[in-house]
């Protein structure tokens, strides 16, 4: 194991800055999971406080606008921690979020759900601070090492352990207490964790060296203002197409707009802006196809989850505390997968565990997309969990490894950013698109059962399609592999580094001058 890194003073520090940011991991998906075990408690809240039914698209909004400003804010947090110091917006995203959590909470004296919705999209710019920032934090302090492997590993693990207790905790909170009370004790945590992180970092921690008038000329505003804007009409419209219409004029209009704005943004950051939000280093083919897998296979999740508790509590009927036990299984084999990745993942390896993870998406959405009503919950939904499990928790830390080790350290927040950004946008963004499959599918056939199964087949289709991406990472991964080994080999052999021979000489007196030349160096 390699040695604690100096900048931690002591076991315990190093200890609470590991608890911290798993935490970090922890909340974040606890913090969408306990939308789904509360959605129809808050639902039947809200239509009883204004004497009328609260649609079903809207209920999609209460994971969906957390998890769209949770993916949005964090392609700016993650630079603005590289610029302005990480320590500082780890610490104002606890806040923010602890702040947002309480309003949540008091949203129900105002009877609006959107109200609600909003304030759950602000709770999600919270944790946008707070992910990349510890990720960026933990990046920095530990080298490339197995003790940098297993950090990440533990960060992973904490997936799949927040997600259980954010179901578990709320369904009881809200079926026993009060729904309001989960998010206030979701803010109370969030304020202590805050103070805690005050210690918890370290002190002499410093990863670049702007002064403030430095950082601020070097934040893209305006790439941030454009990319901002574009992800988060282009995520609107793909939710609220289908509740209006896709032939509406406005949703027409929205949907150009938002198409225009993000090839916009990618024109700023390619070609205009001196200082990019997006660091150049990430415009590669294989940090590319990482970000397309993990979007692919995270979106399949998303919509996986969705449907997953829409099933349990709508068809099977299970109440919310029942549906939460169902994910004990997805904590125990989650912390095991994730335990594993710590242990076997490497650079070389690493291609294959993203795979791997594909592939858990791809069986766990096929093994829901045909599991029947009345089955019993211990054949094929406890089946799905072991590849779900097994997706979760090797995809992220694998990912975020590669990154990491990939991009500079200066850039260690945006490594952060880069991948919570894919994976939470993805999710809000795939389980929009789902929504409008299973919108279609029940005005044609009026079967509930169907109309979830058409989105699962989406989720089938997309989790399939992140297979396929993660073979093509495997090829180039082999490929550059075999390039470096290759170059190794020439410079060992020729004893010259920087001297390359053609292999076509076509006249004489370029022959003359390779061999006078290798003459000397001899």
């Amino acid at each position: 194991m390699d040695p604690r890194p100096p900048i931690l003073k002591s076991q315990l520090q190093e200890i609470c800055l590991q608890f911290i940011i798993c935490m970090a991991q922890f909340l974040s998906q606890g913090s969408i999971a306990m939308s789904l075990s509360t959605m129809n408690i808050i639902s039947d809240s809200f239509s009883e406080l204004q004497g009328k039914q609260i649609e079903g698209t809207q209920t999609v909004w209460f994971m969906g606008s957390y998890a769209l400003t949770l993916g949005t804010f964090i392609l700016v947090s993650g630079r603005l921690g590289d610029l302005f110091g990480l320590q500082k917006m780890f610490l104002f995203g606890w806040f923010w979020a602890s702040l947002w959590c309480v309003v949540t909470g008091l949203s129900y004296y105002t009877k609006s759900t959107i109200f609600f919705i909003t304030c759950r999209a602000l709770q999600g710019v919270g944790f946008a601070f707070i992910l990349p920032c510890g990720m960026g934090i933990l990046g920095t302090v530990y080298p490339p090492g197995k003790r940098k492997n297993l950090a990440f590993a533990f960060v992973g693990a904490s997936a799949p352990v927040g997600a259980t207790v954010g179901v578990l905790m709320s369904a009881v909170v809200s079926q026993l207490v009060w729904w309001c009370w989960a998010f206030w004790l979701l803010g109370i945590a969030c304020a202590l964790l805050g103070i805690l992180a005050t210690y918890a970092i370290p002190g002499k921690f410093k990863h670049h060296d702007y002064t403030l008038k430095q950082a601020y000329e070097k934040f893209d505003l305006y790439g941030s203002a454009v990319g901002i804007c574009g992800l988060i009409i282009f995520n609107f419209v793909w939710n609220q197409g289908p509740v209006v219409g896709w032939g509406s004029p406005y949703i027409i209009v929205l949907l150009i707009v938002s198409v225009g704005l993000i090839v916009g943004f990618f024109y700023l950051e390619l070609k205009v802006v001196q200082h990019p939000l997006l660091p150049r280093e990430i415009f590669t083919l294989r940090i590319g196809l990482v970000l397309l897998c993990m979007s692919l296979g995270w979106g399949s999740f998303g919509i996986w989850q969705y449907y997953y508790w829409s099933f349990l509590l709508d068809l099977r009927r299970y109440t919310p505390i029942e549906t939460a036990a169902t994910y004990t299984p997805l904590l125990i084999l989650g912390v095991v997968a994730a335990v594993l990745v710590g242990l076997l993942i490497s650079k070389k390896r690493a291609p294959y565990i993203v795979f791997a993870s594909m592939m858990g998406f791809m069986l766990g959405s096929t093994i829901l997309s045909i599991i029947p009503v009345d089955q019993t919950f211990w054949k094929l939904s406890f089946a799905q969990m072991f590849f779900l499990a097994w997706g979760m928790d090797c995809s992220f830390p694998a990912a975020s490894l590669i990154l990491s080790d990939f991009l500079p350290s200066e850039h260690q927040g945006m490594a952060g950013s880069l991948v919570n950004t894919v994976v939470n946008y993805s999710v809000s963004l795939f389980l929009a698109m789902s929504s409008t499959v299973q919108i279609k599918v029940y005005k044609n056939t009026g079967n509930t059962l169907k109309s979830y199964r058409g989105s699962m087949y989406l989720g089938i289709g997309v989790s399939a399609l992140a297979v396929v991406v993660s073979i093509v990472f495997i090829i180039t991964e082999h490929r550059a592999h075999r390039r470096e080994v290759s170059g190794i080999e020439i410079s060992e052999v020729s004893g010259v580094s920087e001297i390359e021979i053609s292999k076509e000489v076509s006249t004489e007196e370029n022959v003359i001058e390779t061999l006078d030349c290798l003459s000397e160096k001899k």
